[in-house]
């Protein structure tokens, strides 16, 4: 079954005060780290949904683009937007661009759940959903755009509206560490 691997990296950054996906960690970028998990684990096409202010900063090779046609619209609209753009893959795996720890293991975890049967694999950690770090099957796009003719923005609007399976995984998870301020990275890094 084939599943693409989408970084989410269109966001203004406006918390962190310059894009943060581009942020070094160890020598990369935090959305390489995004990308890697996604090649380890062997899926195609690797897609960084962005826009196009941001598009010729990204230098990973391997991937493919989707551009938003209208900026910072919110990752829900990015998901609907990948999805139409490349209509072959049956499985959107999802990861945001700032998640500098995220894991390949961790993404084979989730991974590993494809057969179900279900619109989303959605992980869990320290009880609360993490939609942004997940798994959608392209059954879910006829809802996900229902909900943006709503206006509703949430992934937890599209959640409720659809079967998924959630994962739970334990609080010291590293992967679920995403990076909103400089202080935060600075915490982080040590």
């Amino acid at each position: 079954m084939r599943t693409a691997g989408v970084v989410l990296a269109g966001g203004q950054s406006s918390r962190y005060g310059r894009p943060k996906m581009f942020e070094m960690y160890k020598e990369k970028p935090f959305y390489e780290y995004s990308v890697d998990a996604f090649l380890a684990n062997r899926l195609d096409p690797i897609i960084i949904s962005t826009n196009e202010q941001l598009a010729a900063h990204f230098h990973a090779s391997g991937v493919v683009f989707s551009l938003d046609k209208v900026m910072y619209n919110g990752p829900l609209y990015a998901l609907s937007r990948v999805m139409e753009d490349y209509p072959e893959p049956e499985w959107f795996f999802v990861l945001s661009a700032d998640v500098p720890f995220v894991t390949a293991a961790f993404a084979g975890e989730l991974l590993a759940c494809r057969h179900l049967d279900y619109s989303a694999i959605v992980p869990v950690h320290e009880n609360k959903l993490q939609p942004l770090l997940a798994l959608y099957h392209r059954r879910c796009l006829p809802v996900l755009n229902q909900v943006l003719q709503e206006n509703k923005r949430s992934f937890m609007a599209l959640l409720d509206n659809i079967k998924f399976k959630t994962i739970p995984f334990p609080k010291d998870e590293l992967s679920f560490i995403n990076i909103n301020k400089q202080e935060d990275f600075e915490n982080y890094k040590q």
